[in-house]
């Protein structure tokens, strides 16, 4: 049985949308190349919640939760449609994994619109939001992805976006990257590939440089409900770039298409 794709994206700045960048040219391959798609589910770092929601409105609006860039983005409207057909199909999975969920009336913010509408800009497919639970540990958010798989069976694709290094205060215009955030992702994107999940689990200890990479890692937490959802399929890194000096977009795909990577 072919399953509909997962795919864990770093989703950088919001300016992306508007500025050229490997990374904005990878996402707007990306969504060229996967096709065929009935639904999305997207969990975004920036929506988090102490349990589990959904989003509930039939037509998700664009939440502009951001400061300090320009008025265009703005300008920018992002609203698929939420049909009660994917709510209940989101509904039906979590239920049968004996994982209670609630419904919000909420749209999607820029970690989540940022990336579809370079990935899928008519917003033509319908897409429905998860929230980021506080109250799961990395094991949770695991088993949370898992209850996602029947999903992907129904050609329902699992989106989840962060940012494989989140440390906004070493963010910087100028200067080389450094050794601390290269270190971190040499052994992320290695851990990864070697399907190392007990490591993974156990990245804030056992990653060099963890805690300086992500001193909150709502940014990396979304990760694990993609290697949940992933059903042991092995993970592609499908792109590599950094931006701002220490901002690594490394990002990585489950059930793609043979050769779609970056």
């Amino acid at each position: 049985m072919m399953l509909a794709p997962v795919f864990y994206l770093s989703h950088g700045s919001p300016m992306r949308v508007l500025e050229d960048s490997p990374a904005r040219d990878f996402l707007q391959h990306l969504g060229e190349s996967t096709t065929n798609i009935k639904g999305l589910v997207v969990v975004s770092p920036h929506w988090e919640t102490t349990d589990i929601e959904y989003t509930n409105s039939e037509k998700l609006e664009t939440i502009y939760d951001f400061y300090g860039f320009g008025e265009q983005l703005h300008q920018i409207v992002y609203a698929p449609n939420n049909p009660l057909w994917l709510q209940q199909a989101l509904m039906q999975s979590l239920e049968q994994h004996s994982i209670n969920s609630l419904g919000a009336g909420r749209g999607l913010d820029h970690g989540a619109w940022s990336v579809l509408s370079l990935m899928y800009p008519q917003a033509d497919i319908p897409t429905i939001g998860l929230s980021l639970p506080s109250r799961l540990d990395l094991q949770g958010l695991y088993a949370l992805g898992q209850a996602l798989i029947p999903l992907r069976e129904q050609g329902i694709a699992i989106i989840t976006t962060g940012m494989a290094t989140h440390n906004l205060a070493e963010l910087s215009y100028f200067g080389e990257t450094q050794h601390w955030a290269r270190e971190f992702i040499d052994w992320l994107q290695c851990t990864m590939q070697q399907q190392d999940l007990k490591a993974l689990l156990n990245y804030r200890t056992l990653a060099p440089n963890a805690v300086k990479s992500h001193p909150r890692d709502e940014h990396l937490r979304p990760l694990f409900i993609a290697l949940g959802a992933s059903d042991k399929q092995s993970a592609e890194l499908i792109h590599d770039s950094w931006e701002m000096r220490n901002g690594n977009n490394s990002s990585w795909g489950w059930g793609m298409p043979a050769g779609e990577r970056e």
